[in-house]
């Protein structure tokens, strides 16, 4: 039984701190304009008359987008918006540049200075009402979709380190401990308990009494809400088709933590793997299973934020488990390969969505954005206790043997075998297939520019082995 949690209780205690659009303006007609304009589409707005008092604002109550002049008496709109930008608690902001500065230097400022958006004045009021409607939406998406990674990162953590007492208890006692400790600690859920049938228990957190449900009940993962102490309790049967063992008892304060279900389905996962250990003693291939379950959800998560190229982890992870295959690479490190190629885009997470799908060519300064989503998807992944170098390949995706890629511009056998693999599947679909500012390329185009890049861009082996598949229609990709 699983009831839907009942949002209207126990509120995400971060909603509703971002409040109106504030507009900066030092010309009183300009900020009495775009009042009127926005608040006849229903739209709340406060307004700051100069640079310092927009910073002062922001600082009292975050807005939720900025409309900002640029040339203002105190403090001019750019460096307004490089302080917003440089802290942690206003970054994320939306700023919209609306300025009489029409040269392409202005604007590429602007954009430097990290606003969303650019606006010349005069200005039709129905071009900014659609720009900043847009903008706002697209805030709230990236909003939502950044606390469902976090929750779904938070879960996957809890998983691995559940997975690692899993591998590492000697005895059950050390094993319920463990995966107890593991919610608790690296969760951060703040209460959880095993209660086994034959009286073993253990508990980590918050001091609670088990829950005590029916046996209809525990046919699967129920919420119960207690009052004293206030937390919403996630009960989960430890259970097989042997029989019940017990319940996992996993406590929060806060609703998001089961609002999605993704998240209960890892910590049910859990519960099974903790079955698992209790019947069977503690297996790593349990430990490599939730992995790849849990790096399924993360592969989705990026792809749901970039349809234009939907499925491209997913094809790459074929084409380098292929050529893996063809190089004689061995099973265990073949696996590492096909969990990194899964996730290899994962950092993209941080690029905004409008970047990712632009249709056109990019600027310099967005192409520079996309070169960083190795680092980041290596920044996402390093924590995660993989028993492969899985962040480190993401990272070294794109560089190139003569050391002419990036992020670090390492070259030869200073790249991992794994990343030389997935360098080449990654070229080889991307040109292959359609893209938001091209359509695709075709296979023959695809492995014409590797087989140009041989020796010098990518591993000669490599290239070698996936024109063999090519030649010899054994590459996972239509022709």
């Amino acid at each position: 039984m699983t009831p839907a949690p009942d949002r209207s209780q126990d509120p995400d205690p971060d909603h509703g701190t971002e409040t109106g659009i504030l507009v900066v303006d030092d010309n009183p007609n300009n900020l009495r304009l775009m009042v009127n304009v926005l608040q006849q589409a229903g739209l709340g707005v406060r307004v700051a008359p100069g640079g310092r008092l927009a910073l002062e604002s922001v600082a009292e109550q975050r807005p939720a987008l900025i409309l900002l002049d640029i040339r203002m008496p105190d403090i001019d709109g750019f460096e307004v918006c490089r302080r917003l930008k440089s802290d942690p608690a206003t970054a994320d902001i939306p700023v919209i540049f609306l300025s009489a500065l029409r040269e392409p230097e202005d604007k590429l400022r602007g954009f430097a200075a990290g606003a969303v958006d650019y606006i010349t004045k005069p200005f039709l009021a129905e071009e900014v009402l659609v720009r900043v409607k847009s903008h706002l939406t697209m805030h709230q998406s990236h909003q939502a979709l950044e606390a469902l990674v976090s929750e779904r990162t938070r879960a996957l953590h809890t998983v691995s380190a559940g997975n690692r007492a899993l591998v590492h208890a000697e005895t059950p006692e050390a094993l319920l401990h463990g995966i107890s400790h593991a919610i608790t600690t690296t969760g951060g859920y703040p209460s959880s308990g095993v209660w086994l049938e034959d009286g073993r228990e253990c508990l980590t957190g918050t001091p609670i009494d088990p829950v005590e449900l029916g046996p209809a009940s525990l046919e699967g993962p129920c919420l119960v809400r207690l009052v004293d102490p206030s937390l919403l309790m996630l009960v989960l049967p430890l259970a097989d088709e042997r029989g019940t063992l017990g319940t996992l008892q996993v406590g929060s304060h806060t609703q998001t933590a089961f609002a999605e279900p993704a998240n209960i389905a890892l910590l049910t996962e859990l519960s099974g793997d903790l079955v698992y250990g209790l019947r069977t003693e503690q297996s790593r291939r349990a430990l490599e299973h939730s992995l790849e379950r849990t790096i399924e959800a993360m592969a989705a998560t990026i792809e749901m934020r970039d349809p234009y190229t939907a499925g491209h982890q997913q094809r790459v992870t074929q084409i380098a488990d292929a050529i893996a295959i063809e190089l004689g690479v061995d099973a265990e490190q073949r696996k590492g390969l096909h969990v990194a190629s899964s996730v290899h885009d994962i950092g993209k997470i941080s690029i905004p969505v409008g970047i990712l799908a632009k249709p056109g060519r990019l600027s310099a300064i967005e192409y520079e954005l996309i070169k960083g989503h190795a680092a980041s998807g290596y920044e996402i992944l390093k924590g995660i206790d993989f028993p492969w170098p899985v962040a480190t390949i993401v990272r070294q995706h794109h560089e190139r043997l003569d050391g002419s890629g990036y992020p670090d511009g390492i070259s030869g056998d200073s790249i991992l075998l794994e990343s030389r693999i997935l360098a080449v599947a990654d070229v080889l679909e991307a040109i292959h297939s359609h893209r938001p500012y091209r359509p695709g390329l075709g296979l023959d185009v695809a492995l014409s520019n590797l087989e140009e890049g041989r020796g010098k861009l990518f591993d000669p082996q490599v290239v070698d082995a996936c024109l063999r598949l090519g030649e010899e229609g054994r590459l996972p990709i239509d022709p």
